[in-house]
């Protein structure tokens, strides 16, 4: 949604994001103009104004930027760690994209006129902001009508506006009236009764998205707004053959409905109750519930065939199959991925922003394996591949690292670890480096032909350069990061010479 913010506030987004990135304590401004291809006056002019609004938006805390005397220079903070999406947030509040979207949900819009009248704005500028809502709109097979309401797939009206609410409010300002918060709070508490029926605790990212799921829900219904096709009948069961806690809260689902809005028939109803309990296995909701008992062959069977699409790119890659354990555990992560897939079918471009700097410095085999299957599901599905990494690849790419294997997929890097006089030092530096979660390492106390990496008090001619970290203390927070750093170069060097290829981005 950064589209919704004016040019000058994106610009002061995406450089609070650069500055949290940085390791540095002083950054100069040459620096923040290359970073950015920005003039100098530019830079200086959007660095005046991010300190001056992170001075507004958080008045009780110490400065996170300072500008030198000189303006040559950026002094950072690092006590304080900023949400850049909770920043981003204050801009979309008032930009005029944002609030026309939020009253075309509410349906308070009736004219340009009124709209900029209650808005503070021209009728040019609504207009405008109507025309960039089309073209976004346009891209959920989604219309605005003559009557400034939202029409077309209801699942998709309802499942944009989810991602849209819970990624930029969550409970930090619930955009919904007082009113309608008591009732929803109230449903939500029922709703967690049948989920968690013996009172177990529900992690609260969990019941802030089953909060936002009823509150659309409850708002589409209450213009009048239906699911008027019986799509998810391809997926989930029929009724009587849920299992006894899902039927109980699809029933608890259909009565709500009946009772709330005596209006719609029993078949809205019906579809209500088994759209939401979807709506819930698409966001994460369910596995309380063993949801995988709930599904039609027709689902499994599509799950299953995205998971030999994984297969087949795996062996491409690593040269191996996945074992059933690794098949099995796919299941369950990408459980919900999918229901979203076939519940909404536009991906969600705003779910996630694709950091494949962050991932190729982390896990690059796993970005490069991410990559190669979102790209064939896309060119498979006619999705934009853009908008596909986008949706899906930190879903993809974390599941894959926390499924495989390191041992089994990442070559091995040989660490010999000889610090003389410093068995302390050895073993906590030992800890640290076998903790690290995308390397396949193996340490030895002795300096062989093929160890790749050397840790030492003292140099060894045999070992490259880069690959030598003298230490003779315990090495501060950044030099192990470099070590780190390195270790993942010869990690991907190595597996690139192993195996032929050459991964589409550099691992650093």
């Amino acid at each position: 949604m950064q589209w919704m913010i004016e040019k000058k506030d994106r610009q002061k987004v995406a450089l609070l994001e650069y500055l949290m990135q940085r390791p540095e304590l002083r950054l100069s401004i040459k620096m923040v103009q290359e970073a950015f291809d920005w003039s100098k006056y530019i830079a200086l002019t959007t660095i005046r104004d991010l300190v001056a609004d992170l001075a507004t938006f958080y008045p009780d805390f110490e400065p996170f930027v300072t500008l030198s005397d000189d303006e040559k220079t950026l002094i950072l903070n690092r006590e304080r760690n900023y949400d850049a999406t909770m920043f981003r947030l204050n801009y979309l509040r008032e930009s005029i994209p944002w609030l026309l979207m939020k009253e075309l949900f509410d349906e308070t819009m009736h004219s340009y006129d009124d709209f900029a009248v209650r808005n503070l704005t021209t009728v040019s500028t609504t207009r405008n902001a109507k025309l960039e809502l089309d073209d976004y709109f346009a891209g959920h097979g989604v219309v605005i009508t003559p009557d400034y309401t939202l029409a077309g797939n209801e699942s998709e009206v309802r499942s944009m506006y989810f991602r849209i609410f819970q990624l930029y409010f969550a409970d930090r300002a619930f955009p919904f009236d007082n009113s309608d918060e008591q009732l929803i709070n109230r449903i939500l508490d029922e709703v967690i009764h049948y989920i968690k029926p013996d009172d177990e605790r529900l992690r609260e990212t969990k019941r802030i998205a089953i909060r936002f799921t009823i509150a659309i829900w409850l708002g589409r219904l209450q213009h009048g707004h239906v699911i008027s096709n019986d799509d998810v009948d391809a997926f989930l069961l029929p009724n009587d053959q849920l299992n006894e806690r899902t039927r109980q809260l699809t029933a608890y689902v259909e009565q709500l409905v009946m009772q709330l809005f005596p209006m719609l028939t029993a078949e809205d109803a019906h579809r209500e109750g088994r759209y939401v309990v979807m709506g819930f296995f698409s966001i994460g909701v369910g596995v309380e519930m063993k949801r995988r008992e709930n599904m039609t062959p027709l689902f499994m069977n599509m799950l299953a065939a995205f998971i030999q699409i994984v297969d087949t790119h795996y062996n491409k890659l690593f040269k191996a199959h996945l074992t059933a354990l690794e098949q099995d555990a796919f299941f369950e992560v990408f459980f919900e991925l999918m229901v979203a897939a076939v519940t909404s079918p536009t991906p969600d471009e705003g779910r996630n922003r694709v950091r494949l700097n962050a991932a190729y410095e982390q896990f690059p085999l796993m970005a490069e394996l991410a990559l190669d299957v979102i790209d064939d599901v896309a060119e498979r599905r006619h999705l934009d591949i853009t908008l596909a990494r986008g949706a899906f690849f930190e879903v993809l790419y974390t599941g894959f690292a926390s499924i495989f294997d390191m041992h089994q997929v990442f070559p091995k890097i040989k660490v010999a670890l000889d610090i003389n006089y410093q068995i302390g030092l050895e073993s906590i530096l030992t800890d640290m480096i076998l903790g690290m979660r995308a390397m396949n390492i193996e340490i030895s106390e002795y300096i062989d032909d093929d160890t790749d990496i050397l840790i030492s008090d003292i140099n060894n001619s045999n070992i490259l350069a880069e690959n030598t970290f003298i230490w003779t203390s315990m090495p501060t927070s950044l030099e192990f990061e470099q070590l780190r750093r390195r270790m993942n170069i010869v990690k991907a060097d190595k597996f690139e010479k192993m195996h032929g290829i050459k991964l589409r981005y550099e691992a650093r």
